[in-house]
């Protein structure tokens, strides 16, 4: 029996919205859970299930960004209940921006598909602490280093929370998928094309030190509307720092609640 795509984190079966959360690089669902917890009930919370981590740990981590993308939006189109949104943290952004592109082309009719026809794009993209595709820095040597230099310049860099980053005996186990996630990275060439038809939300840590103005204002590159910038009293780790305040922000930007940030 094939693995879901898909999973919900926490259970919110009466939810007005659904949003598909894309955790970052290594992560699995489990990682956005404190995040989930804090959401209103109107929000059911899903994500994406790779294989290589938690529950499809025995499964080979994917490396073919293009598939992983089209078997995602495929996979959305087909079982995504509407109203639903996408949340991109960190590199997950990426993966969340490529796969509601794909959402937009797979979509019948294109960027208009046909009234009442059940399969069209998210109502809002969401990226949290990722500058926009077309200009982000990616780390194209890292996923090639050893082991030991892996791990010491995935941490000089921030590219793991710190809970993640201290336990030294979780490595071995995580190491595949963060290789993986990272590699996919390393490869992507940015593609140009038309503006998304969706809204985007940018959300960023005022405390962030890796993220440039220049690379959050990007975003409005990707999108017909201008994007919605909303920062946070944080540094790059958004959920893990600040998990109430960056799900009331999020409820808030999919139409849910009001909230100041």
């Amino acid at each position: 029996m094939t693995a879901p795509w898909f999973v919900p984190v926490g259970e919110r079966p009466g939810g007005r919205i659904r949003l598909y959360t894309f955790p970052n690089a290594g992560s699995g669902p489990a990682s956005l859970t404190g995040l989930a917890e804090r959401f209103p009930d109107e929000v059911d919370v899903w994500s994406v299930n790779l294989p290589g981590r938690q529950a499809r740990l025995a499964e080979p981590p994917v490396e073919d960004l293009d598939k992983l993308v089209d078997d995602l939006a495929r996979d959305l189109l087909a079982t995504a209940r509407e109203p639903y949104a996408l949340f991109g943290y960190c590199s997950g952004a990426l993966l969340a921006y490529l796969v509601c592109r794909r959402l937009v082309e797979l979509a019948p009719g294109g960027p208009e598909p046909s009234a009442g026809s059940g399969e069209r794009w998210p109502e809002r993209l969401l990226v949290g602490s990722f500058a926009a595709p077309d200009v982000t820095l990616l780390l194209r040597r890292l996923p090639s280093l050893p082991s030991w230099l892996f791990w010491d310049q995935l941490i000089e860099l921030g590219g793991v929370p710190a809970e993640v980053a201290e336990r030294e005996a979780l490595r071995p186990i995580l190491e595949p998928a963060l290789r993986a996630d990272f590699g996919m990275l390393a490869r992507y060439r940015h593609r140009q094309g038309p503006p998304l038809p969706v809204p985007v939300t940018v959300l960023y840590g005022s405390r962030d030190g890796s993220m440039s103005r220049g690379g959050l204002l990007g975003w409005r590159r990707q999108s017909v509307s201008r994007p919605s910038m909303r920062e946070l009293d944080a540094s790059h780790w958004l959920a893990e720092e600040t998990p109430d305040l960056l799900a009331a922000v999020i409820a808030e930007e999919i139409g849910c609640v009001s909230v100041t940030a």
